[in-house]
């Protein structure tokens, strides 16, 4: 019997480790090399292409290691129970298409990977850039690993984590990195890719409710259930662009950083909470919908912030 080809080793790996939910690490990345320009017009294209690789890395572990703690605390095998076969957010080691073993070394490997990023960049620019970015490698791997399990404690520390760790903490390194110093403006500018990212979250835990609830995983959206959650991600939406508006009212941001408005068609195509549950597939396309929205978001941010 043949093993799997080059290309289903490569899909295999692609579905483990999400990369296809990569740019919402690039997100903030991009508007803190944006803030970096508009201070300083200071921009290395080798320490920002480490700078991505790097995050890059992260988010690969981060996705890893949170699929093998999420299997081996039974999550993953209630969720492979209560769904079909055809269920598109299937995962590779409940089918035992990939080990715990082959699990773990993927995510250290990348963690690896991303650390090595990150001491490169401590020599180049100053060792405070490790220490931004440990903080964040702390997060992603306690977020569902032991002891801490982060997202298993029902008290939003979870998305707590997010937050920090696709808004302030990339956006403040990528800002560091490029000017040597430390300033609130990417903190403030990163401010509502956290919230946006964080909705893309709740969103996507809305399709699990029902296998986290069995597991024990309280992530939000479990503790609140999945209509107040879906408000909630409403409520957080409001927030970011609040968050903009009052950031170019205050002259912190350019009048340009209105450009984000181009991204509510996005957000308001999936419409207003309705009081009711959805089918778990309709979650799934309202989570597209928050990763688009928020990757759009903050793309316009940084045109409007390098315009």
């Amino acid at each position: 019997m043949r093993g799997p080809s080059v290309s289903e080793r490569v899909g295999l790996f692609f579905r483990f480790a999400r990369v296809q939910f990569l740019p919402v690490v690039f997100a903030p990345l991009l508007v803190g090399t944006a803030t970096a320009w508009y201070v300083a017009h200071s921009i290395n294209p080798v320490l920002l292409l480490v700078l991505f690789l790097g995050s890059a890395a992260l988010l690969i572990a981060s996705n890893s290691i949170d699929d093998v703690y999420d299997y081996l605390n039974g999550v993953d095998a209630t969720s492979e129970r209560m769904f079909p076969k055809e269920f598109p957010g299937w995962k590779p080691i409940p089918r035992r298409l990939m080990s715990v073993n082959q699990g773990f070394v993927i995510s250290f490997g990348f963690y690896f990977l991303s650390i090595a990023a990150g001491v490169y960049l401590g020599f180049a620019v100053g060792w405070l850039a490790l220490a931004i970015a440990i903080p964040g490698v702390f997060l992603s791997y306690f977020y569902v690993a032991p002891p801490l399990k982060l997202d298993y404690r029902g008290l939003g520390l979870g998305e707590l984590a997010i937050f920090f760790s696709f808004g302030p903490i990339p956006a403040l390194g990528a800002f560091y990195v490029l000017t040597r110093s430390i300033a609130l403006l990417p903190v403030l500018a990163s401010i509502p890719c956290g919230l946006l990212t964080v909705n893309v979250l709740l969103t996507h835990d809305m399709i699990f409710y029902e296998p986290y609830s069995a597991a024990g995983k309280r992530s939000l959206a479990v503790v609140l259930g999945r209509v107040r959650a879906e408000w909630l991600t409403l409520a957080l939406a409001v927030a970011a662009y609040s968050v903009d508006f009052a950031l170019i009212g205050l002259r912190v941001l350019p009048p340009s950083c209105v450009l984000t408005v181009l991204a509510l068609p996005l957000l308001l195509r999936r419409g207003v909470p309705t009081g009711r549950e959805r089918p778990p597939p309709e979650y799934g396309t309202r989570t597209q919908d928050m990763f688009l929205h928020g990757v759009a978001f903050s793309i316009l941010l940084t045109v409007g912030l390098l315009l």
